[in-house]
This record gives C-alpha cells, sequence and structure tokens, in this order.
C-alpha cells in the first residue's frame, strides 16, 4: 500500500496541549496547515523517495524526513549567509527547540500507541538501519521541493519544521506500526539524530540542486582557525569552527574541545569525503614533533592529525603528503 494512500484520511486528531511559549503552533488552524502540508510533501516525496532493494529504506526516509525539519529550524535562525555549506554549526538555540520538535514527535507517536520516550534515546544504530544518505545529499535532493510547499501553505521556517515533525511521525507510523520493519525507539533515535543534523549543518544553497548521490562539497579543511577559516569561505568547502559561546560553555562543564571536532572528523570519514586537507600544515613534522609528548596539551589540529594516522586507513583513506584521499 503506499504511503500516501495509508494516510488519505487524515487521522482524528486531540487538540495538542498549548504547553510550550508559542501557544499559536497549537491552534486548530495552525495544525491544519501543519498537516496539509505534510501530507502534500508525502504525497511528493512517494515519487522520489530513496529505494533500496525495490522499497522504501526505513532509517534514510526517517533521516530525511528529520533533516529537512532540521533545515527549516536553521534557516529559522536567520544565521549570516557566508558560512559554507556543510559546515557544523554550534547553537545554542538550537539546543533549546531541538528537544521542543522531539516533544512534539512524541506526542503524535503516543497518539498511535507508543512511547517514544519510555527508554533512553538510541543513538547507535543496528548497520541495516543506519540512513544511507548523507545530510548535504538529502538537503540537495529535497530541500527546494520542501521549502516551496511549506512557502505555499503559509508556513514560515519555524512552522516548517514542525510541519517536518508531521512527516516523521507519519512515515514512523508506516514503518513501525504497519510494516514493523524498524524497532520504533532505534527509529525515534534516527529522527532525533536528523533533527540535530539539520538543525546544525549549514545547508547548501536553493536552487543550488546538483541530484541525488552526489555531494558537492567534498573536501574538509583542518588547520589554524583563521587560515582554515579564510581557506573555506574563498573555496566552499568544508570546516569546523565553535563559536565562543559554545566554546565557553563546553569549558565550564569540562568538556574537551576536541572531543567535538573529532566527532566531526569521523562523521565525514564515515560519509566518505573525497579529501581531508590541512592547511599550511606540515603533518609529518608536526607527528614527529609530538609523538613522544602529552597529546591532550596538543592543538586540536595535531590531536586530528593523530586521530587520523590511527583510524583513516580503515576506511579506505590514504595520506598523500599534508592530506588524507579517499582511494577510488
Amino acid at each position: 500500500m503506499p504511503l500516501f494512500d495509508f494516510f488519505k484520511k487524515k487521522p482524528q486528531q486531540k487538540s495538542v496541549k498549548a504547553s510550550q511559549k508559542d501557544s499559536s503552533i497549537f491552534t486548530s488552524e495552525m495544525q491544519k496547515k501543519h498537516y496539509d502540508m505534510a501530507m502534500e510533501f508525502i504525497d511528493n516525496f512517494q515519487e522520489r523517495m530513496p529505494l533500496i532493494n525495490g522499497k522504501p529504506h526505513a532509517g534514510t526516509v526517517l533521516a530525511v524526513a528529520a533533516r529537512l525539519a532540521g533545515t527549516s529550524l536553521y534557516r529559522s535562525l536567520n544565521y549570516k549567509n557566508d558560512i559554507a555549506p556543510g559546515t557544523l554549526v554550534l547553537s545554542e538555540e538550537v539546543n533549546k527547540a531541538w528537544p521542543q520538535l522531539m516533544n512534539l514527535f512524541a506526542y503524535y507517536c503516543k497518539q498511535d500507541g507508543i512511547d517514544v520516550m519510555s527508554r533512553p534515546l538510541v543513538t547507535e544504530f543496528p548497520d541495516k538501519d543506519k540512513p544511507r544518505l548523507t545530510v548535504v545529499q538529502v538537503l540537495q535532493e529535497y530541500q527546494d521541493q520542501y521549502l516551496e510547499i511549506v512557502k505555499k501553505h503559509g508556513l514560515d521556517y519555524r512552522n516548517g519544521a514542525q510541519a517536518g515533525i508531521i512527516v516523521a511521525s507519519i512515515i514512523f507510523k508506516y514503518h513501525c506500526i504497519q510494516y514493523k520493519d524498524i524497532d520504533p525507539h532505534v527509529a525515534t533515535g534516527i529522527v532525533a539524530m536528523g533533527v540535530v543534523e539539520g538543525a546544525k549543518t549549514t545547508p547548501p544553497p536553493l536552487g543550488n540542486k546538483p541530484g541525488l548521490g552526489v555531494k558537492k562539497m567534498s573536501r574538509l579543511l583542518l588547520g589554524e582557525p583563521e587560515i582554515v577559516r579564510k581557506e573555506a569561505k574563498a573555496t566552499g568547502a568544508i570546516y569546523y569552527e565553535l563559536n565562543a559561546e559554545v566554546l565557553k560553555k563546553l569549558q565550564q562543564e569540562k568538556i574537551d574541545p576536541y572531543l567535538i571536532y573529532e566527532r566531526g572528523v569521523r562523521k565525514q570519514v564515515e560519509e566518505r569525503i573525497a579529501r581531508i586537507d590541512f592547511v599550511k600544515t606540515d603533518v609529518d613534522q608536526l607527528f614527529d614533533e609530538w609523538r613522544f609528548k602529552t597529546l591532550t596539551q596538543a592543538p586540536i589540529h595535531v590531536r586530528l592529525i593523530f586521530w587520523l594516522k590511527n583510524n583513516a586507513s580503515s576506511h579506505g583513506y590514504e595520506q598523500s603528503g599534508n592530506s588524507w584521499v579517499l582511494k577510488q
């Protein structure tokens, strides 16, 4: 049974309690706009849905919905336009907003009889359920159509994020209740991760769609922050940078900022980015300089050199001078 046909009849909905700060999103009129927008997107999504062995892959389609909700949240925060696509942006506003979206997701799931918050959030997913598309691939392929439909229904970006949660909850019901091809708590973890990924990843420009499966931003830059920032903005490459507010909070909570950067590099490696370049940095010289010192005292980019030396080859990369390149 096609996904849209399964939900063609609008399910009975109880009024959502206006427990959040902006109670306007829970008016009957706004709920109807959210639902109508979600159903129109799903109707179109069915024709362009990524298939694995001829059928929808639960983890991938859930991640698509969640990342689109997340990127709509990102756009609602009005960041500057000079951040390269694919760049990780850490924001306290996102940290506060995405749990509200997950509470909304949990509400819709509970209406269908599943309490997705009854267990700790799943963050490690079975291989069979891991999304098959990267964040950038999802946004390149679907964000234009998604945001056109958001605009068509008179919704702003923040409401577009909330409507995206309805899309995710409908897909959740289809896979977790109708077909039962993914564990509900794994599905919830994928949705939560997808919202965060979408909300913290600078999206490609609208109207810039090279086609599914093509990762336009294929180069990650590492090195001294000022040098990397300048190079990335000039070339459109990916780079990571913690803003002062986030860095201060990490320091207050005694969290090593290196862990954020390592996770970002690991993510790019797992998504098979084409190359990782150290800008104006002699990788082997720094490696020799620090190999017998206490590594926790080294600059972050030096510690990343050691991580890549120890891990990149197992993911299909080989070192070439000051770069790691994915073997073809």
